[in-house]
């Protein structure tokens, strides 16, 4: 009796297929296990690969993503400069793959089919590396699961919060599990037919997709949730409302007010009068915050007897608002919509209303010192009926060296097994900014016109616009010189209620924007001497003008 036995080989992840040969010999057979990164320096860079994939692999070597900067531009597994991996943006001239191979762990190593009718798939995942404690950043520039912990990007968490809440925003949530996180976005793969150098009758599959480098800014900027897998603990968004609607403005209006001299004050009443109306618009949006967010804390300031109705908590942030306080925040409140209508012409402060400047000396209170005892008086998200305040702000400023590093995971998606196949972290790599002193520059060539005369110019379509309306031409007509601004003294308004459009041709806009640029450079010039590394010339004496 003959007895056939099904073998369900075991399906894994390896690097493509063309850098077999030279990395499974390696002494270190990490990067022969893992995805690898291209790069390729072309807006043609699909079709670049696709050649070189099925009538040259063993070129793509080559393309293998290194650390480089403009001045020494690397790619390539012979050319390793010890510069930790960047990825730069599109804008920059820079594009990257992720690359890899799925295949059966069997003689031979064949591609393993994908089984699209019964909901198999494949793609990519990115996620962020964060130092544990006791490490650094620096750290995670090798990958060690003992010294990084990984972070997986959920792009759209629906947690059923109101649109456009913090619930909604994509955020970054603690892997801590083998599989995917629910909800981690998945980047699409794309098969490409590879050449086989051992056998050219036949060819292999690898699978392709693009790093969205230029998501750097978002990536770095989203919060933080609960620990993966579904658990959402997102951060107090009233808090960061609150900082940035009243503690912010306050804390910068009290160090540009303790940045001029008594004299200049003065000496010019333009200065009180800025400060008093930004104290009346910050102390508005203060109290229109404790309407939304701590009803009891407000009815507490339009009527003190209901203090002791307070709790331990909201009684303390109502004692160290202080009465002079209170009473400015009540007062500003009740003349809010008049804050909110006045025009620029608007005479300030509004009849009735007795200012209240919060830069004054005899004001002793720091405006961060608010924030904690607010945060403990505010009623659990829970119990708020109102829809949470917008996103919080980003983790930390960036640093436009980069201080973040991210991987990339390939994923096989397998439905009807139940386990899914993740692939090893590729190399880890950092994203660059848009600004990154690293990145090179794409060449871009500005054609000027050569005939400049008014004849020829007044050829040019007239194509650019600018609106200007009433309220902005007011304001502007309020400013007799640029010395005057800077001494502070302004004109009055025109009372002539009439927009204005003004016409340019683009190509005087451009002369007139080349003109100005060189005229800043040359001034400029004289302290950071950066004329020689701005401007290169090469003569064309084949052009003739009106030519």
């Amino acid at each position: 009796m003959n007895f056939q036995t099904q073998i369900n080989p075991q399906v894994q992840w390896l690097t493509p297929s063309p850098l077999w040969r030279e990395l499974s010999i390696a002494t270190d057979v990490t990067a022969y296990r893992r995805p690898v990164i291209l790069r390729f320096a072309s807006d043609s860079f699909m079709p670049e690969l696709q050649g070189v994939l099925l009538q040259a692999p063993q070129h793509l070597r080559d393309y293998v993503a290194q650390g480089e900067t403009w001045q020494n531009p690397s790619a390539g597994l012979t050319h390793k400069d010890g510069l930790p991996l960047k990825l730069f943006q599109p804008v920059q001239a820079r594009f990257y793959l992720i690359a890899s191979s799925l295949i059966c762990r069997m003689p031979g190593l064949p591609d393993h089919s994908i089984s699209t009718t019964t909901g198999e798939s494949v793609g990519f995942v990115i996620r962020q590396l964060r130092p544990k404690t006791g490490f650094t950043a620096a750290d995670c520039a090798i990958y060690n699961p003992t010294t990084c912990t990984e972070y997986a990007w959920i792009a759209t968490p629906g947690t059923g919060g109101a649109p456009g809440s913090v619930g909604d925003q994509p955020q970054w949530a603690l892997v801590s599990g083998e599989d995917l996180v629910r909800g981690e976005q998945q980047l699409p793969l794309a098969p490409s037919q590879t050449g086989n150098t051992e056998s050219p009758e036949r060819t292999r599959q690898t699978f392709t997709g693009l790093i969205p480098a230029s998501r750097r800014q978002q990536y770095i900027s989203a919060q933080t949730i609960g620990n993966g897998n579904g658990a959402t603990t997102p951060q107090d968004p009233r808090a960061d409302l609150f900082n940035r609607q009243v503690v912010t403005p306050w804390g910068l209006l009290e160090e540009w007010w303790n940045g001029l001299d008594q004299a200049t004050i003065a000496s010019n009443p333009v200065y009180e009068h800025s400060a008093q109306q930004s104290s009346a618009l910050i102390l508005a949006d203060f109290g229109s915050f404790l309407i939304a967010w701590l009803p009891d804390v407000w009815a507490a300031i339009e009527d003190s007897s209901k203090v002791r109705g307070l709790s331990s908590a909201e009684a303390a942030f109502y004692n160290k608002l202080g009465a002079p306080l209170r009473q400015a925040i009540l007062s500003a409140n009740r003349f809010d919509a008049q804050f909110e209508s006045a025009g620029p012409g608007a005479v300030f402060p509004p009849s009735g209303y007795v200012p209240y400047s919060l830069s004054d000396a005899g004001n002793d209170i720091d405006p961060s010192t608010l924030l904690a005892p607010l945060a403990a008086a505010m009623p659990p998200l829970s119990n708020v009926s109102q829809p949470p305040a917008p996103q919080p702000s980003p983790q930390k400023p960036s640093n436009p060296q980069g201080d973040y590093w991210f991987i990339v995971r390939c994923v096989y998606l397998r439905p009807q097994c139940g386990n899914n196949i993740i692939s090893p972290p590729s190399q880890p790599f950092q994203l660059a900014s848009y600004f990154d002193p690293d990145a090179p520059a794409r060449r871009i060539q500005v054609a000027l016109p050569v005939d400049t005369s008014p004849a020829a110019l007044r050829k040019y379509d007239k194509g650019v616009s600018f609106l200007i309306s009433d309220e902005l031409s007011a304001q502007l007509a309020r400013m007799p010189s640029l010395q005057g601004l800077l001494n502070g003294s302004t004109g009055n308004a025109i009372n002539i209620s009439i927009g204005w459009i003004c016409s340019f041709s683009i190509p005087i806009i451009t002369i007139c924007a080349f003109i100005l640029l060189i005229a800043i450079m040359i001034a400029l010039n004289i302290i950071f001497f950066w004329l020689p590394f701005f401007k290169i010339c090469f003569p064309v004496p084949t052009l003739k003008g009106k030519s």
